[in-house]
């Protein structure tokens, strides 16, 4: 079973327009509109009716995804009605502040537009069907952060210009995205994800980490945000996050006793990286291996928490020690060089926070 999410434009309106004689400007009702849409042929109707033609099979669901405009909830409505009646099971979805007038909306609107691409996936998937997205209506820059989600969440993405006979498939590719930097950062993305601060204090809190950072920000009239790509680049980080939530993290007696003996604020850090520590990658990138010992560390660089862990051999993580710089605990145990063999004791983690 599969869903195909339709990015839709104006073109429908537009042709409907010059096949009843109407200047651009002149208004057309919806009830025109649906019956150009009954009566033209699928190919030549629309941006979005042409490249369905050629992807849709039976029993696919479609969502269409919409401008807050009128001539682009008027397009999408008319398409929803008409693949609905042919048993496409066809839904409408408005993607909140996308407009084609102002810079502010284009750039609000664009990431609501990864928000609800992303939102869409999950929901999908959670029902058990295949995801497919269909980027050829609407705007150029739509088509681009629509590949971009589809190559973060795995999903492929298909185009057709009016002028192409086939449609062009822009599968899933087999890249391990780097997700390190989201990591690292992790709370400054969070406390930007839900709400638009005040530039001068993003800027307060940028200024001790690395420049990369802001390719991920936009500033629009006093305010910065995630941009759109820094929405799709964190949400994918978050999901990567859910999916690893199945791996099983073992404390021992020790870490475990750490753990309960520190303060709030503390626990929330080692929960932070006890999640983390699930993903491979991070792992991987954000490791180091101590001599003399068959634990490894993480995370290294600029950070006060550190685990001694140990990878069990069905994925399992064994957490030996919770560590920190300001307290010295974490200089104390790297000189006794924790062994795997010497922890028993150990049980399942669960968060906190």
């Amino acid at each position: 079973m599969r869903t195909v999410l339709t990015t839709v434009g104006t073109s429908l309106v537009t042709n409907a327009r010059k096949a009843l004689g109407l200047n651009m400007d002149e208004a057309i009702t919806e009830a025109q509109v649906a019956n150009y849409l009954r009566h033209a042929e699928q190919e030549k109707a629309s941006a979005e009716t042409n490249s369905l033609s050629r992807l849709l099979q039976e029993n696919d669901g479609i969502v269409f995804l919409c401008s807050q405009t009128e001539e682009g909830k008027k397009c999408a409505e008319a398409l929803r009605r008409f693949y609905d009646s042919r048993g496409h099971r066809a839904r409408l979805r408005e993607v909140r502040d996308l407009n084609y007038t102002e810079k502010r909306f284009k750039m609000r609107g664009l990431r609501s537009l990864v928000a609800t691409l992303v939102d869409l996936i999950r929901e999908e998937r959670k029902r058990g069907r295949k995801v497919l997205v269909n980027a050829t209506g609407g705007f150029k820059a739509e088509i681009a952060y629509a590949t971009l989600v589809g190559l973060l969440f795995d999903v492929p993405v298909y185009y057709i210009h009016e002028a192409f006979r086939e449609i062009i498939e822009m599968p899933p590719t087999p890249i391990s995205w780097d997700y390190s930097l989201l990591a690292d950062h992790e709370e400054f993305f969070e406390w930007l994800f839900n709400q638009d601060r005040p530039t001068r204090e993003v800027d307060a809190r940028l200024r001790e980490c690395p420049p990369e950072l802001r390719l991920l920000l936009s500033e629009v009239e006093g305010s910065t945000m995630l941009s759109p790509a820094g929405e799709a680049f964190y949400e994918a980080y978050l999901d990567r996050l859910e999916t690893a939530e199945s791996v099983p993290i073992l404390l021992s007696s020790s870490a475990q006793k750490a753990y309960e003996a520190a303060e709030p604020s503390v626990r929330e850090v080692f929960d932070r990286a006890l999640r983390k520590l699930r993903l491979r990658d991070l792992r991987v990138a954000g490791s180091e291996r101590l001599s003399q010992s068959d634990c490894l560390v993480y995370p290294r660089g600029h950070r006060d928490e550190r685990l001694f862990y140990f990878e069990g051999k069905d994925g399992e993580i064994y957490v030996c020690e919770l560590s920190r710089h300001s307290d010295k605990t974490y200089e104390k145990l790297r000189e006794r060089t924790p062994r795997f063999a010497d922890y028993r004791d150990f049980e399942p983690w669960q968060a906190r926070f």
